[in-house]
């Protein structure tokens, strides 16, 4: 396995850039301009919410916070929570507003095409604190009987659940060096372009919000892993969600896997069948996951994907924030892997169906960034692609190659090409369809 050596000028320069990007971007923002567009939704291929034909435009977009951070002295600030830990943690609703100022019209044109310069703002409204929950232990038990129906927060994600055209909900897990309106934006966008059908949580683990924070970060996060498999444990049953899609960015995803694998190991004498059954967990996207490569393959001994449908890991070794990472750790990381597996770990993951690995290092060179670590979402081509697996695609489906032999699903170079082609069968094949449930409806009525 390769490791990071500790050369003295590549060290040097990592270090002068992340405290540079932290510069840039450590101040909280309040409003930004609308991601792009997966690239999915411009094609015209379906998409989780770009079929629905009363997408919600205008009315302000309602985020679920979960969260183990502690709240301030003066709980009315915009930002109530601080960066430090919680025992019970705290619930919310916090309110997004995406194209301000714009006409339901003139949002959807932003929403479903490429333009390259939004006009949509993003802009964080407010959060609104509801009671949290006398004892968060029963959360974790593992029987059946539901034990908060008198929450506000639980009726609140109900009525939500029971106003959408799916009892769906979307789990989203931050990654290091964050704070909640930088999340929450990023899930309300996240949400948007989901049809803002069901619900979405944001589980707001205690990131100090800082550069030098990283240490105490990656403690947090390890202690926060219980908390989250609480969430995940519980939210079907008490919120009668149908299905859970989970979305870890960085160093939230060894959250979620950890989580994941407890919850596999406390229930290890169902069948994988029983355990998605009762937790109906059906996706989970680990995003340039922070995590210790061998952790993982660990997780994956242990059947951690049991509890999910599928999981699609995106890496890419153009991430430099994961080269820091790498450094500092001493250990390869599993979002930096591509090409840096060895034989054994390569036949682990080539052996396990559930779990999909997709390198999205030439999509990353088609839309470059600082570190090239948040691509998830700013670059159409990977945002579209998780898209589709959320909606259930396969690789191939989605327009992705894999030469024999290899872990690693890729981004080909004529991707729009492709999902122009997969498109345009897509549109023929419901055309054909639309066409033949017509006659049959009229052979019915005669």
């Amino acid at each position: 396995m390769r490791l990071m050596q500790p050369n003295p000028l590549k060290t040097l320069t990592l270090v002068s850039m992340a405290f540079l990007c932290c510069g840039l971007s450590c101040a909280s923002k309040t409003t930004r301009t609308l991601m792009p567009t997966p690239l999915g939704i411009v094609a015209g291929l379906p998409y989780p919410g770009h079929d629905s034909s009363d997408f919600q435009t205008v009315e302000d977009v309602p985020v679920f916070i979960l969260s183990g951070r502690n709240l301030h002295e003066d709980e009315d600030r915009l930002n109530p929570f601080g960066n430090g830990r919680s025992r019970n943690p705290k619930l919310g609703i916090a309110y997004v507003k995406i194209g301000d100022g714009l006409s339901a019209a003139e949002l959807r044109t932003e929403t479903l095409t490429d333009r390259t310069k939004k006009k949509a703002n993003v802009s964080f409204s407010h959060v609104k604190l509801t009671p949290s929950l006398d004892d968060f232990d029963p959360w974790r038990v593992k029987d059946d009987k539901v034990r908060h129906q008198d929450s506000t927060w639980v009726q609140a994600l109900r009525k939500q659940l029971d106003e959408s055209k799916r009892r769906h909900v979307v789990v989203f897990v931050h990654g290091y060096n964050t704070e909640l309106i930088e999340n929450t934006l990023l899930a309300a966008e996240i949400f948007h372009y989901l049809g803002r059908d069901g619900a979405m949580i944001s589980f707001e683990w205690p990131s100090h919000a800082r550069l030098l924070g990283y240490v105490a970060d990656k403690g947090n996060a390890m202690y926060s892993t219980r908390q989250l498999r609480a969430l995940l444990s519980n939210i079907s049953k008490e919120c009668d969600a149908d299905s859970v899609t989970i979305l870890a960015h960085s160093a939230g995803s060894p959250i979620v896997v950890n989580a994941l694998r407890e919850i596999r190991l406390l229930d290890y004498d169902m069948s994988p069948e029983e355990i998605r059954d009762k937790y109906r967990i059906n996706r989970v996207v680990l995003a340039a996951p922070d995590m210790d490569t061998m952790a993982f393959i660990n997780a994956v001994h242990d059947r951690f994907h049991e509890v999910a449908g599928k999981v699609a890991v995106y890496a890419s070794p153009e991430d430099k924030a994961l080269e820091l990472s790498e450094w500092l750790t001493g250990s390869q990381r599993l979002g930096n892997s591509v090409g840096d597996l060895q034989e054994w770990e390569s036949n682990v993951l080539s052996n396990i169906s559930q779990i999909e690995m997709v390198d999205a290092s030439v999509a990353e060179k088609m839309y470059a960034t600082f570190l090239g670590h948040g691509y998830f979402h700013r670059d159409p081509w990977v945002s579209s692609d998780i898209g589709a697996f959320i909606l259930g695609q396969e690789p191939l489906q989605r327009g992705l190659k894999k030469e024999e032999g290899q872990v690693f699903w890729k981004f080909p170079k004529d991707f729009p090409t492709r999902l122009e082609r997969i498109a345009t069968e897509y549109s023929k094949t419901r055309w054909a369809k639309e066409e033949t449930a017509e006659e049959d409806e009229e052979t019915h009525l005669k």
